[in-house]
């Protein structure tokens, strides 16, 4: 039987592209988002009595991945074998239903403004309801597989890395910070997982992590599990930022200011 359903509302962040989440919402407290529901549905009056409640979960759609799902994949904590997707948080799922918990912080109207979340900028939403930790939290409930996944590395942004990504998150580049967390927490240097490219400057040394057109350096201890986010660079060659030269990402003005406080 088909049960068809109709969005409540859509869901507005900074983050446009997979990449731009974290694995799981609670690992992101400062992810800022909204709710936006739909008008003339009564939803002002079913959002209403929420006031008093800190957490929400969130019944969502993963709309960028309708009609694909796998029944085994690789979640990004196990690099041994792959796992049966109802196992999993996977996207890639038979009815591709996301549900996640995140934390209410207003409601004004019909918006809500929520934190700690894991979604992109558009999702679908088709329900919304109350955390009660009487009823959900079991802290001692057996976690499968995951009690042997892989331990996360720290992540540690230097002074200038840190001064850089917040003047990036203020010229149209905000989820840069975020990326890196995620992406370097976890197997940072497999390249089947992450896009790294050789160091121009230290070709012998740790590559840098892409994020579209911006570069990371950073350093790496595996017998620590840690690292240290060193400085971002532009992803652009010299010659690719002369005055004419092709802009295909609308982006190079950023990247000629970007390199006029920074670079060198």
């Amino acid at each position: 039987m088909d049960y068809p359903m109709n969005p409540i509302g859509i869901f507005r962040c900074d983050a446009q592209y997979p990449y731009d989440v974290p694995r799981q919402g609670a690992l992101a407290e400062g992810n800022m988002g909204r709710i936006e529901l739909a008008e003339g549905r009564g939803f002002e009056e079913a959002a209403a009595d929420l006031v008093g409640f800190s957490r929400i979960w969130l019944v969502f759609v993963f709309d960028r991945n309708v009609g694909t799902w796998h029944p085994k994949v690789q979640p990004p904590r196990h690099t041994n074998r792959k796992i049966g997707v109802f196992a999993t948080r996977s996207p890639y799922r038979p009815n591709p239903i996301g549900l996640t918990c995140s934390e209410l912080i207003d409601i004004k109207g019909l918006t809500l403004y929520i934190k700690a979340h894991d979604l992109l900028d558009g999702t679908p939403i088709l329900d919304i309801k109350p955390y009660l930790p009487y009823a959900y939290a079991f802290p001692d409930a057996q976690t499968g597989w995951t009690a042997d996944a892989e331990e996360l590395y720290s992540v540690e942004f230097s002074d200038l890395a840190r001064a850089q990504c917040d003047w990036l998150a203020a010229h149209g580049v905000p989820c840069l910070e975020q990326f890196v967390q995620t992406r370097l927490e976890c197997a940072p240097l497999d390249g089947g997982r992450n896009r790294l490219v050789p160091d121009p400057q230290k070709p012998d040394e740790v590559p840098l992590l892409a994020y579209r057109t911006w570069r990371v350096r950073f350093q790496c201890d595996s017998a620590t599990r840690a690292i240290r986010v060193l400085e971002i660079l532009s992803g652009y060659r010299a010659e690719e930022l002369s005055p004419g030269a092709p802009d295909p990402y609308a982006d190079k003005a950023a990247h000629r200011e970007f390199n006029a406080i920074w670079a060198g």
